[in-house]
């Protein structure tokens, strides 16, 4: 059906079958231009008649004059292009590209406004695509990638309606479902889940067993364990509410490059959803993020944050400065989650204690610790669901971790999400953390993670750390590294001390992995002492052990440190290592010789 104003054409309205069959087609390519032979081949096969091409213009003329009264706005409509026609996709609103842009627009919305976009999204699926032409080429890989499409639509509105607890609609969704796939799983176990919530079991478990019948005799399949599972439920007669899809109140929506911001990441973003999902519906849940500098704990906040659309969300970051002052992170993640919120000092007055703003209009007392812990759990009970994101937890005070172990343990039901990152290589507090409900340990990305981006020297050179990643991602010409992201590399070096900086900077010379004894030769140190320091820069994540030997965790760290050996410096080292390689070859000839004269 096609409307233009007040004007509505059907498919008798069009000037004939092959008028109607090329516009079909040109529907069909979605605005790309398809070549004459092409349309003539799709609508004759190989009996072409003898004038095709004057038989097309003839019906492109006829579908412009029944589309459009005014002539010059049809020609734009079907545009004649160099042997080939074009619909022209800015001047029409296709039914096709509306779904699209609502079954997209849902993916990245809370459940309630995604059911809402899924149902008119459904709306807009009147039978299926081109029914009137059921065995034309052209329209049948567009007819079943829109039947999935519609399947998974249909599917997704269910499970959105059962966790609206609207139990009817989830199941009108699902059985439309299963009209489309009769073997869908997904479709009967959603059609039994929302028959055992309005109360018919006996109905779930009958369509279930008869289900189970059609599998076996057309397929020869036994239902899969989530199918016998959820039959298993209903038999115990488990709570249904149990047993339904959560709720997601956050709006995930998509902005900015993000080219390396879900790379490899994918089973740690979704274990980071589930907790943070569990934790909505309530729960407390801790979430402990760990990983070494640069491999993207920020960026898993970020993504956090986006995840807790919806809620009142804290976020702040601990300081070695601060790391002697009492709750400052907390405090600081509190005001920021409940910058709207009059908090009524004389209701809790032990508040103070962790915001001492709240004494302002009064004599500041001291109270106990349990006092001002209890006082936190029943602020978060009153402004739940919240979530309280603290970044470099190792530098974190004594006090703050106490009361995130103390909020996990005691808040219950209170729909709290704390989401905590550490660096472990960082001198802090790392003995004193809290004991997380989930932990999630970031590793460098593998060879396989990287190589969807097209620079084949990139996991080498960057071991698969996505600071280094995202610093060679940042421009289109070839990598040159920011001044940045040298200075930091080059104050993690130095902050281990001069004699450890003095160990790196040789050790950048060797060919990795480089063996202690030459390195101990080239700076005079002892092997022994030599060892236990790079075993303790091993610790520090800035090296790794290799066999007999040590090598860089990242090879860029190497080469940044080579770079800053001053030229003398280098040709010292150059010297040294020549006078080593002859000395070593001379102790091979002596040794042969001894071994021949024995």
């Amino acid at each position: 059906m096609i409307e233009d104003g007040t004007r509505t054409l059907g498919p008798r309205d069009l000037g004939g079958a092959r008028p109607k069959q090329v516009l079909q087609i040109l529907l069909a390519a979605r605005g790309r231009a398809v070549p004459t032979d092409r349309i003539a081949h799709l609508l004759w096969g190989d009996d072409l008649p003898r004038n095709a091409d004057g038989s097309l213009q003839t019906f492109v003329s006829t579908l412009r004059r029944r589309l459009s009264v005014d002539r010059e706005r049809a020609r734009l409509l079907i545009a004649t292009e160099s042997e080939a026609y074009r619909l022209s996709g800015d001047l029409i609103d296709l039914d096709l590209d509306r779904f699209d842009r609502l079954l997209e627009r849902s993916a990245h919305q809370s459940t309630r406004a995604a059911r809402a976009s899924l149902e008119e999204a459904l709306s807009l699926a009147r039978g299926e695509v081109f029914e009137d032409e059921p065995y034309a080429t052209w329209a049948l890989d567009l007819r079943a990638s829109y039947q999935g499409r519609i399947l998974g639509a249909y599917l997704d509105a269910a499970e959105a309606a059962l966790a609206e607890l609207a139990y009817d609609a989830a199941l009108t969704h699902a059985e439309a479902a299963a009209l489309i796939d009769g073997f869908s799983e997904r479709a009967r176990r959603t059609e039994m889940l929302a028959l055992y919530a309005l109360g018919r079991s006996h109905e779930a478990l009958s369509r279930y067993r008869v289900f189970r019948m059609k599998l076996d005799e057309d397929l020869g399949l036994d239902p899969s364990p989530e199918s016998r599972a959820l039959e298993a439920a209903i038999l115990r007669q488990d709570d249904a509410r149990g047993l339904l899809p959560r709720p997601l109140r956050r709006e995930s929506a998509d902005t900015g490059d993000h080219r390396t911001r879900l790379l490899g990441r994918g089973a740690e973003l979704e274990a980071l959803e589930q907790a943070i999902d569990r934790g909505l519906n309530g729960g407390t849940v801790a979430v402990l993020i760990e990983g070494d500098t640069g491999l993207g704990k920020t960026r898993m906040l970020d993504e956090a944050e986006r995840m807790l659309g919806g809620v009142r969300v804290g976020r702040a970051q601990c300081s070695q400065i601060e790391a002697h002052l009492r709750y400052v992170p907390l405090a600081a993640a509190l005001r920021r989650a409940l910058g709207d919120v009059n908090i009524e000092a004389a209701q809790l007055p032990a508040l103070s204690g962790v915001l001492p703003e709240l004494a302002m209009d009064s004599r500041r007392l001291d109270y106990d610790d349990v006092d001002v812990l209890e006082a936190l759990v029943a602020l978060a009970a009153t402004h739940a669901p919240m979530g309280l994101l603290i970044d470099d937890l190792q530098w974190a005070d004594g006090p703050t971790l106490a009361a995130i172990s103390y909020l996990r343990r005691r808040a219950g039901a209170a729909s709290l999400v704390m989401i905590m990152a550490t660096t472990p290589s960082v001198t802090g507090t790392a003995r004193r953390l809290p004991e997380p409900d989930v932990h999630i340990r970031l590793d460098p990305l593998s060879q396989s993670d990287v190589a969807p981006l097209g620079r084949p020297s990139l996991y080498e050179t960057t071991g698969g750390n996505p600071r280094f990643i995202a610093d060679a991602l940042a421009g289109d010409q070839p990598w040159q590294r920011s001044r940045s992201l040298t200075d930091a590399l080059i104050a993690q070096c130095r902050a281990e001390g001069d004699s450890s900086y003095r160990i790196l900077a040789a050790a950048s010379v060797l060919e990795p992995p480089f063996p202690v004894e030459r390195l101990g030769a080239l700076l005079e140190i002892g092997v022994g002492e030599l060892i236990e320091e790079l075993e303790r820069l091993c610790q520090r994540r800035i090296l790794r052990i290799d066999g007999t030997g040590f090598r860089f965790r990242y090879e860029l760290v190497r080469l940044v440190l080579c770079e800053q050996i001053s030229p003398a410096r280098k040709r010292l080292f150059s010297l040294r290592l020549e006078e080593l390689d002859r000395e070593s070859e001379e102790d091979a000839l002596e040794r042969v010789g001894r071994e021949r004269a024995g």
